[in-house]
């Protein structure tokens, strides 16, 4: 999306100016060249087509009524982690709130049509936006980027804490896992 792609440059700016310790201004007349432009539209690009490409291989999968209503939850959360952050990084909040929103949906129209107690079949664009942003908010729960909001202790070599453990479980149940994790994590409730 154009506004996207503007917020990214913008905070590239903002990134290069405050690690040189300039204003923007300068980092976008002297060191965002039209090339470095170029090569992250070329990147941009390529990660969009890996994207697209994901989205239409992805197979659907069956979830309960109460597993789809737990995603649905967990995919609520996101929103309000997201949403507090559009202040401090609005592309990355926009980018997580708009797939978390299209997740929603893609949900909840499964569950809208489901008249018995069967399993709802959810397509694989929709697990792809939530494993996405699933991923994205535990990773940045994770790191430190999003303020947690749990009252437990968070240090980098303790145990995640249960909201983080809570979304990894909710993850493997539309069959995501982190990258680089040992094994899926559990379907702990």
């Amino acid at each position: 999306m154009p506004a996207e792609a503007a917020d990214l440059l913008a905070e590239r700016i903002t990134a290069v100016a405050h690690q040189l310790g300039v204003t923007e201004r300068t980092a976008l007349q002297t060191y965002i060249t039209p090339h470095v432009i170029a090569v992250m539209a070329e990147v941009l690009g390529r990660h969009s087509a890996t994207y697209r490409e994901v989205m239409t291989e992805t197979e659907p999968m069956a979830l309960t009524v109460p597993d789809a209503g737990r995603v649905l939850a967990a995919l609520g959360m996101v929103c309000k982690l997201a949403t507090e952050q559009v202040g401090q990084a609005p592309a990355d909040a926009a980018g997580v709130l708009t797939d978390a929103a299209d997740a929603i949906v893609g949900i909840g129209a499964q569950l809208r049509t489901n008249t018995s107690d069967q399993p709802v079949t959810v397509g694989g664009r929709t697990l792809v936006y939530s494993r996405t942003v699933l991923i994205r908010t535990i990773e940045a729960l994770d790191s430190g980027r999003w303020p947690c909001p749990c009252s437990e202790p968070h240090s980098p070599e303790g145990s995640p804490c249960s909201l983080i453990l809570t979304l990894k479980a909710d993850l493997a149940v539309v069959g995501g896992w982190l990258a680089g994790a040992d094994e899926q994590p559990g379907n702990e409730r």
